[in-house]
């Protein structure tokens, strides 16, 4: 499950533009026009230094989650930091995808993910079995207020749906009816978004149709933003219990910051 950022800005189209109208320029009388001189193209942004990339991973660590903050029954599974190419790639691939110059644009330095699963109980109605944990660090609050920005729109983008529905199929997974909406969430951090997604997908070990709830909740506060997701069976997981994690995600991320 995936859920990240793209941002489809482009002046392209607007320097194309100036580019013609200069070349059409001239008097009406017969002078000769003016020789124009296309503007040089503007350098794209710089992506992140090693030494900002080994200062971040640390505050990004002591930013996150920790076992020990989850409900009982969740195990680390996993860890990795995230350079902005690799971000890229792990995009959904459609028109609204991320570009590298994106992140860039963004002064994105490092994401970093941790991931915690539990063992699959008897009764899989209402079992949370998956949990992750992202936070990304920006170079300052302005390229990390954009980039939420980004991600508050993304989910309105119906080809967003699409994509996601292809990459599960390329995956060899079958998964039918994915929708997101957002979801009503308590005051926390200095910016903070909510939605729900669900989905039907065909477990063929147990050869039935298994109904999925994921939350996703994100939060930004000064030039960090965090996320937390989860993944259900059947209904979400208690809202209260997220909002709890959520609240203490965003104390991690205060301290790690100061």
């Amino acid at each position: 499950m995936r859920l990240l950022p793209r941002y489809a800005a482009s002046l392209a189209g607007l320097a194309l533009l100036a580019v013609l109208l200069a070349a059409c320029g001239g008097d009406d009388e017969g002078e000769p026009a003016a020789t124009s001189v296309a503007p040089s193209p503007t350098p794209a942004p710089a992506g992140s230094t090693a030494e900002e990339r080994d200062a971040a991973g640390p505050v990004l660590m002591a930013a996150a989650l920790l076992a020990e903050d989850l409900p009982e029954g969740f195990t680390f599974d996993e860890e990795k930091f995230l350079t902005n190419e690799e971000a890229v790639d792990e995009d959904l691939d459609y028109s609204g995808a991320a570009t590298l110059e994106d992140y860039n644009q963004w002064g994105q330095i490092l994401q970093y993910k941790a991931e915690y699963s539990r063992e699959t109980p008897p009764s899989l109605t209402g079992a949370t079995l998956f949990m992750q944990m992202t936070t990304i660090l920006f170079r300052d609050s302005a390229g990390a207020d954009e980039s939420f920005e980004f991600l508050r729109q993304q989910t309105s983008d119906p080809e967003y749906v699409k994509a996601a529905e292809r990459d599960f199929a390329e995956e060899g997974q079958d998964v039918r009816d994915l929708g997101v909406s957002p979801i009503s969430f308590a005051s926390v951090g200095e910016d903070r978004m909510a939605f729900e997604l669900t989905f039907t997908m065909h477990d063929p070990d147990l050869d039935r149709n298994l109904d999925f709830v994921s939350q996703l909740i994100a939060i930004r506060r000064g030039r960090a933003i965090g996320a937390l997701q989860t993944l259900a069976v059947g209904s979400p997981h208690p809202l209260k219990e997220v909002e709890d994690l959520a609240r203490t995600l965003d104390e991690r991320m205060k301290d790690a910051l100061e």
